[in-house]
C-alpha cells in the first residue's frame, strides 16, 4: 500500500470539507492518505489511521472516524458528538461480523439523525462497535417495526480496523 502525503494546502481543504476532521487534524504535523481499495481510503494522521473515506453506492462518499480514533488515540477527546443507536446483546456478534443494522436489534436512540447521516452504533455497555450511515430519519425507524435501518461501513475486527492496530 502506497502512502500519499498531502500538502498544507490539501490538508486545509480536507478540514474545511468535513467538520468532524477540523479539530482532529488541528496541529497535526503529517497527513497522508492510503488507497485501501477502490472505494476505501485511509486517512494517516501523524501515522494513525484516525478516518476513514468510503463511497457507498446508492448513498455517496463519507469520510467517517476510524474506531481507532475513538478508542485508542489520545485525538479522540477532539471528535465531535454523533448520533448513536443502542444495540442488544444478541446483535453485537452480528455487527461485528459486518451485517447491516436491522430495526428488531435497536434497543434506543441518542441523538438525532436524518437519513444518510453518520451514526455510532454501541452496544448496551455504551462501547462504540461500528460505524454506519442511517437509510431513514431517526422518527421513521422508530415507526418501523423490521427491515435494514443503518449500512455498517466500519467495525470492530474489519481491514480498518486491524490495520490501524
Amino acid at each position: 500500500m502506497k502512502r500519499i502525503r498531502l500538502s498544507n494546502k490539501e490538508v486545509r481543504e480536507l478540514r474545511g470539507a468535513n467538520k468532524a476532521m477540523a479539530p482532529v487534524l488541528e496541529g497535526a504535523d503529517v497527513v497522508e492518505v492510503v488507497q485501501l481499495s477502490e472505494k476505501d481510503y485511509l486517512y494517516l494522521v501523524d501515522g494513525e489511521a484516525l478516518f476513514l473515506k468510503t463511497i457507498e453506492k446508492d448513498l455517496g462518499e463519507y469520510i467517517i472516524p476510524t474506531l481507532f480514533l475513538i478508542h485508542k488515540s489520545a485525538r479522540g477527546k477532539f471528535l465531535p458528538q454523533y448520533p448513536k443507536v443502542v444495540v442488544d446483546a444478541g446483535t453485537v456478534k452480528r455487527i461485528i461480523n459486518g451485517a447491516d443494522i436491522m430495526r428488531p436489534g435497536i434497543k434506543e436512540f441518542i441523538g438525532e439523525f436524518n437519513k444518510g447521516d453518520v451514526v455510532f452504533v454501541v452496544d448496551e455497555k455504551g462501547r462504540v462497535i461500528a460505524i454506519a450511515v442511517a437509510l431513514y430519519s431517526k422518527q421513521e425507524i422508530m415507526q418501523m417495526e423490521k427491515g435494514k435501518v443503518l449500512i455498517n461501513l466500519h467495525h470492530l475486527g474489519d481491514k480498518v480496523w486491524q490495520l490501524s492496530l
